[in-house]
């Protein structure tokens, strides 16, 4: 498998620093050989383990452009200095959990969250714990246990839900993720990659599970 090297990096610096069409139209082939194809292959080996290991759901994986939106530069370079990529289940992308990877020059991050619709969620999920808490603790504590992902989501200040201690810090954020973020190491920029992204992504799927399994609002009433 394509995996990512120091020229990768070096090649994201550079494409920061020179950040234009006709510099990036000059060094495309690097761009494809350094960045695209090892990111390509990241997500499909993850792709194909999701698809056989969890085939109950039905997977999507969607990679991010190098352009820009143009309508959203906001004064940077028309080309993104980063990839990443995101698997989806069940054609759902809004109000439900996702996986996703990312590369970009400074370091590596993955994990898996609920951000398109997240507050929707959120809602669902303090229905649910205020009906029977103790799925949800039983999560807590095992992510408890764990010391790569951390916990992500802007926290209200104003608490939404008083809930047992062990799921106060989830209850009460805007979205939630579960978010791993380092600087290139022996890991990003070797084979042992997948492995680890695979190994992380199996640790949370219970996580997902729970959180795109949450009945809708009104099977509340």
């Amino acid at each position: 498998m394509e995996i990512y090297t120091e020229n990768t990096v070096d090649f994201l610096w550079r494409l920061r620093l020179n950040n234009s069409r006709e510099w990036f139209k000059e060094h495309k082939e690097e761009y494809e050989r350094l960045m695209l194809a090892p990111t390509k292959a990241l997500a499909d080996a993850l792709y194909c383990h999701f698809t056989e290991a969890y085939a109950k759901h039905e997977w999507s994986l969607h990679l991010s452009r190098i352009y820009r939106d143009a309508r959203r530069l906001y004064g940077r370079g028309p080309m993104n200095d980063h990839l990443w990529f995101a698997l989806y289940a069940d054609g759902k992308r809004d109000a439900a959990p996702a996986f996703y990877f990312g590369f970009e020059p400074e370091g590596y991050d993955y994990g898996m969250g609920c951000w398109h619709g997240g507050n929707i969620v959120m809602a669902r999920f303090r229905k649910q714990i205020a009906v029977d808490p103790k799925p949800a603790e039983q999560l807590a504590r095992r992510f408890a246990k764990q010391d790569v992902f951390a916990l992500y989501g802007e926290p209200y200040k104003k608490p939404k839900l008083q809930t047992t201690p062990v799921l106060q810090s989830w209850a009460n954020r805007r979205e939630l993720g579960f978010h791993c973020e380092r600087p290139h190491d022996g890991i990003s920029l070797s084979d042992r990659l997948l492995s680890t992204v695979r190994e992380g992504f199996d640790f949370l799927m219970p996580c997902f599970d729970y959180l795109a399994t949450l009945p809708e609002l009104e099977e509340y009433e």
